[in-house]
């Protein structure tokens, strides 16, 4: 089976992550078209995997409460809010976030399509992630990684706030 949106998913898109570095974390991605991100570990094996991509016309998102990533995208609709905050990136982009490329080729089994209906599509890397989940970090090890100063931003297409220069989002930013 192909890696799903091959061209999206690349390390020059990835502009920070949530949970812990060495612990399989969240990586997320945008261009100046498009936003989604690769679940490497989660209780659920069926959202593990590249996240359907979506246009980031509508799409905000930042460590807006100080402690946690939100996400909002009014045209699907969709809000989230993580476990952890988002940990911007500068320059090169770490090895445990363009590994998850690699590992995770395959779209998350489970996605909400148009008008909120649950859509499964499961292949056999989906199935392989119900028999070898991979290793999640533990409580104390994401309160360890969140004990630094949380940088609170919020990002969208028209107006950021609060985003640092030297970050890959900042880039982005700039170019909008």
């Amino acid at each position: 089976m192909p890696p799903y949106e091959p061209d999206f998913y690349t390390p020059e898109n990835i502009i920070g992550y949530t949970g812990v570095l060495n612990k399989n974390p969240t990586v997320y991605f945008l261009s100046r078209t498009h936003y989604g991100h690769i679940t490497q570990v989660h209780e659920e094996w069926t959202n593990v995997g590249r996240e359907v991509i979506y246009p980031n016309t509508t799409y905000a998102f930042g460590n807006r409460d100080g402690v946690r990533l939100t996400e909002f995208d009014s045209a699907r609709p969709m809000s989230h809010t993580s476990r952890s905050a988002m940990t911007l990136i500068s320059g090169s982009p770490p090895p445990e976030l363009t590994h998850a490329i690699m590992v995770h080729s395959e779209r998350k089994a489970y996605h909400l399509a148009p008008g909120g209906q649950a859509e499964f599509n499961v292949g056999p890397e989906n199935a392989a992630r119900y028999y070898h989940p991979g290793q999640a970090p533990t409580d104390e090890e994401r309160e360890l990684a969140q004990s630094q100063p949380i940088l609170g931003f919020w990002w969208t297409l028209r107006k950021s706030v609060n985003i640092p220069p030297g970050t890959r989002l900042f880039s982005l930013s700039q170019q909008a």
